[in-house]
C-alpha cells in the first residue's frame, strides 16, 4: 500500500462525507477496518482496472441517506442503498484523478450495493492500493481502493 495514496483517499473521502452527507469525521486516526457491513463498490477501467469499496458501520448509512435527501425521518431501504451507491461513485470519481493524476482517464461502472463486502466479485484479482477508515459519531466508514498489479505500481500524483 502507498501512504501518499492513503492520505489523498482519506482527504477526498472525508471532504465528500462532509459536503454530500453532512457527516463530520471525529478524528484522523482509525485503523479498525470493517468489511462485513453494508457497502457499495464501483469498478473502474482505464490505464488499469480496479475497484473502490465502501463499508459502513453503525447508523452511518441511515444518517447519510437522510442528510443527502434533506429529510428528518429515516429514508427507505432503497433510498439508503441509492445514497451509498452515489457516495461511492463520487468518492471514486474524485479520488482516482487526485491519486493517479489528471492525464489518466478512468471510466466508472455503475455502482453496486451489497450487504457484505466479502462478496464483491473479482476482488481477489486485485491488489490493495490504499485503505482508510474514517470514524464518525455513530459509526465508521472503511474505504478500500484496489487495482490490478499495474495500478498498484502506478506512480502516485503529487499530493495536493
Amino acid at each position: 500500500m502507498n501512504h501518499s495514496a492513503e492520505k489523498i483517499l482519506y482527504r477526498k473521502a472525508a471532504l465528500i462525507f462532509e459536503e454530500l452527507g453532512f457527516l463530520m469525521p471525529q478524528s484522523d486516526v482509525c485503523d479498525n477496518f470493517q468489511m462485513d457491513n453494508p457497502g457499495s463498490f464501483v469498478t473502474f477501467h482505464g490505464p488499469f482496472n480496479g475497484c473502490l469499496l465502501i463499508s459502513l458501520t453503525g447508523e452511518i448509512l441511515s444518517n447519510l441517506s437522510s442528510n443527502m435527501l434533506g429529510q428528518e425521518e429515516p429514508a427507505s431501504k432503497q433510498m439508503e442503498e441509492d445514497a451509498l451507491r452515489e457516495l461511492a461513485n463520487v468518492i471514486c470519481g474524485n479520488a482516482l484523478p487526485a491519486i493517479f493524476g489528471l492525464k489518466e482517464v478512468f471510466h466508472l461502472d455503475t455502482p453496486s450495493f451489497c450487504q457484505n463486502m466479502q462478496s464483491v466479485p473479482k476482488l481477489s484479482e486485485y491488489t490493495t492500493v490504499a485503505k482508510v477508515a474514517i470514524p464518525f459519531e455513530n459509526g465508521q466508514a472503511s474505504i478500500f481502493l484496489y487495482a490490478e498489479s499495474a495500478g498498484a505500481e502506478y506512480p502516485i500524483a503529487v499530493s495536493e
